[in-house]
């Protein structure tokens, strides 16, 4: 009897610790600052190496959580502004990096009920450049318990992101941002859903060569297609 009460506390504490990553990503927020660095050193980098006809000009990506984070929430932030209600999942959903792994970690539950669910992942280059992402795992604070969550983050996200896409999103047509930000939506969605996913079409194709995950920042190094 002694040991089963023993067993059913560890598991208690387990459940209810908050895993490192997510105690070091909560704070981040739509920061103005970490969001021009995402749209500089991400967008328009990718913008230059895609558009450089002579492939002179290499992938060379360094995304920190701060960056990545801030621009998730300040995209919830204008569904917010728009009227429109954000899943709970999402709402407190930040994105961390350990090393080998991107940690996507949100609260969910309230009061004692309360706790930190993460998925980790694995990404990587395949045989034909594209990016990969498999699960490697899931854990309720820092136990570890199957398969499930990143389906829930998937769905919540497709509902959002499909608000964009649909024939009453507008009041005019979408401009090519606008485009481009529903191309890497369906480009996350697909990653989410195990798919390899193609960085641009054609000669417009990033060729990936490496992809590092490391403590607080993700490295992807490649080449344009062609």
């Amino acid at each position: 009897m002694a040991g089963m009460l023993l067993a059913v506390g560890l598991a208690a504490i387990l459940v209810k610790a908050t895993p490192g990553v997510y105690e070091r990503t909560a704070p981040m927020g739509p920061d103005r600052a970490a969001l021009r660095a995402f749209n500089k050193r991400v967008v328009n980098h990718v913008g230059n190496v895609l558009l450089d006809e002579s492939g002179g000009t290499r992938l060379d990506l360094a995304v920190t959580e701060a960056m990545v984070n801030a621009r998730i929430a300040w995209f919830l932030d204008e569904e917010r502004r728009a009227g429109q209600e954000v899943p709970a999942v999402l709402a407190h959903l930040r994105v961390g990096f350990e090393p080998g792994a991107v940690v996507l970690a949100t609260r969910v539950g309230r009061g004692w009920s309360e706790v930190v669910v993460a998925q980790w992942l694995r990404l990587s280059a395949d045989e034909r450049a594209r990016l990969r992402v498999e699960p490697a795992g899931t854990r309720v604070g820092s136990l570890p318990l199957p398969g499930g969550f990143l389906r829930t983050v998937r769905a919540s996200a497709a509902e959002v992101l499909a608000r964009g896409e649909g024939p009453g999103a507008s009041g005019h047509a979408q401009d090519e941002a606008q485009k481009q930000r529903l191309r890497l939506a369906g480009a996350i969605l697909d990653a989410l859903d195990g798919k390899p996913v193609p960085l641009g079409k054609g000669k417009r194709r990033i060729l990936l060569e490496t992809v590092e995950v490391g403590r607080g920042v993700l490295r992807m190094r490649g080449r344009r297609a062609g």
